[in-house]
C-alpha cells in the first residue's frame, strides 16, 4: 500500500499533485497545528504584469496556535471568497480559458464555509476529481493513531495507520528524517524527485514557478493540465 502524507494546502501546486498521483491513500493532516506564512491558508498567481502575489483565507487569529488546523474558524469580516474572484477576473479574465476554469472551480466559491480546513481539503478534493486521480484522500482526524505521536513518529504512525508499507515523502524531509524506524516496521520511504516543468504562463514571459495549479489551469486549459497527470 503506498501512501503519503500531507498538510492541506490551498489549491495545490503541480508538485503537491503530483505526490497525490503516485500512491493509493494521502492522508490530510488536519490534526496538526497551521503553519504560519503556509498554502494552508494562501497561495500565489500572477497578477497581469507576471507578478506573484498571495491570495489569502482569513482565519481567526485568537489561540490558533493552539488549535489543532481543523478547529480554526474563517474570518467572516473579510469576504475572501468575492476577494479571490476578483483577482482570477482583474488578472486572468482574459485568458481563454477562464470561463471553462471558473465553471469548474465555482462551487468552492458558492458554498458556506466555517472552517479553514473545509476550504483546502475540498479544493483538493475538487481538483483530483477533475484530473481523474483516483488516490484515495484520508483525513488524518479519522485515523486510529497515537494522538501523542510527534515528527517522526507521528509519519511513521499515520502509516502504518492507513496499512502502508511504502511511505513517499517530500524531499525536503531527506535532511531531518530518520529512516531506521521505518525499516522496522517494514515501511519502504521513497523521496519525491519532482521537477516542474515550465508551461506558457497567461501573464508571463518567463516561467515562474511554485504557482497554484490555477495558474496552470486559466493559462493552457483544463486538458492540458490533465495531460501531466495521466500515468
Amino acid at each position: 500500500m503506498k501512501v503519503a502524507i500531507h498538510q492541506p494546502h490551498y489549491f495545490p501546486w503541480e508538485g503537491y499533485l503530483n505526490k497525490i498521483r503516485r500512491v493509493e491513500k494521502f492522508i490530510l493532516m488536519d490534526e496538526v497545528q497551521l503553519t504560519d506564512s503556509s498554502p494552508m491558508y494562501r497561495h500565489s498567481l500572477l497578477t497581469v504584469k507576471g507578478e506573484p502575489k498571495y491570495i489569502t483565507i482569513s482565519f481567526q487569529k485568537k489561540d490558533y496556535k493552539h488549535k489543532y488546523y481543523k478547529d480554526i474558524l474563517i474570518n467572516k469580516e473579510i469576504d475572501w471568497q468575492k476577494n479571490h474572484l476578483n483577482f482570477f477576473k482583474e488578472n486572468y479574465g482574459k485568458s481563454p480559458f477562464y470561463g471553462d476554469v471558473m465553471d469548474a472551480i465555482s462551487p468552492i466559491f458558492s458554498k458556506d464555509y466555517d472552517f479553514l480546513c473545509d476550504v483546502t481539503i475540498d479544493t483538493i478534493q475538487l481538483l483530483t476529481s477533475l484530473f481523474e486521480i483516483k488516490t484515495e484522500l484520508i483525513k488524518m482526524s479519522d485515523l486510529d493513531y497515537p494522538k501523542e505521536s510527534k515528527k517522526n513518529q507521528l509519519v511513521l504512525d499515520l502509516c502504518l495507520a492507513a496499512g502502508a508499507d511504502y511511505y513517499l515523502s517530500g524531499r525536503g524531509a531527506r535532511k531531518y528524517m530518520e529512516l531506521e524506524p521505518f525499516n522496522e516496521a517494514g515501511v519502504q520511504v521513497e523521496f519525491q524527485e519532482f521537477v516542474q516543468e515550465p508551461y506558457p504562463q497567461h501573464s508571463s514571459s518567463e516561467f515562474v514557478g511554485g504557482l497554484t495549479i490555477l495558474d496552470m489551469l486559466f493559462s493552457v486549459g483544463i486538458e492540458e493540465t490533465k495531460k501531466r497527470f495521466i500515468c
